[in-house]
């Protein structure tokens, strides 16, 4: 691997991953919002205060499918220089360290002071030009442990990107598992404030378990079908 090469094409990562599709839609839909201001519902009838800008923040304000099309769209800035990379060196890691600087700038976009998402949608945007088949694989087996073993809104959500370490150590090498462990790290970094949160009124007894997949759509803005304000 050409080292200067690679620090070019992370630089052009990040500056297309810290461009904020929320923000731009946000100033369609609502308007003077400031979008770090956000209320997630949690089982029962706790709360969450959510402070990334990003699809979860448009679904919130707008609803299911304006945040859906904020979350394709900050998939798609993700995928498209991933996979242009790798078709461009099929048998170089420079697509790796693409997806990794995308991610980096949605998570600290430097056009807006370093505030931005928490890393999800650009994760399985890149995942889609890597290893499609991971997607749905990890996905579907952390909801299925999380809501059917566990009965945890928090692990159903991000078990399935855990899972992406064990996946790429069975399916691919250590440049694909050395991106699922710095993908997860920056997710979780990003999410400290969210995770505290959520573990004080786990301890508290405040949550409910998670029982059902509609447990798990009900709590999440992006999944719900009706709009509801920000806090």
């Amino acid at each position: 691997m050409n080292f200067g090469l690679a620090a070019v094409l992370a630089a052009a990562g990040y500056l297309i991953g810290a461009v904020s599709f929320a923000r731009i839609v946000g100033r369609r839909i609502a308007p003077g919002d400031d979008l770090s201001k956000n209320t997630l519902n949690l089982p029962g009838d706790a709360t969450i205060d959510y402070g990334g800008v990003s699809a979860t923040s448009i679904a919130i304000r707008g609803g299911p499918k304006w945040g859906s099309f904020t979350g394709l769209l900050d998939m798609a800035k993700a995928f498209v220089p991933t996979l242009v990379v790798r078709l461009i060196w099929p048998d170089e890691s420079y697509h790796l360290v693409v997806a990794v600087a995308t991610i980096v700038g949605h998570n600290y976009p430097v056009y807006y002071h370093f505030k931005g998402g928490r890393g999800q949608t650009p994760i399985y945007g890149s995942l889609l030009a890597i290893d499609w088949v991971a997607v749905p694989v990890t996905t579907i087996v952390g909801i299925v442990v999380g809501v059917g073993l566990l009965k945890d809104m928090f692990i159903a959500y991000t078990l399935g990107m855990w899972l992406l370490i064990p996946w790429f150590a069975w399916r691919a090498g250590p440049p694909e598992v050395a991106y699922a462990v710095i993908a997860n790290l920056l997710f979780m970094v990003a999410m400290i404030p969210e995770t505290k949160e959520y573990l004080a009124k786990r301890k508290a007894g405040e949550l409910e378990q998670v029982t059902s997949w509609r447990d798990l759509k009900t709590a999440h803005p992006a999944m719900r079908g009706e709009r509801r304000p920000p806090r």
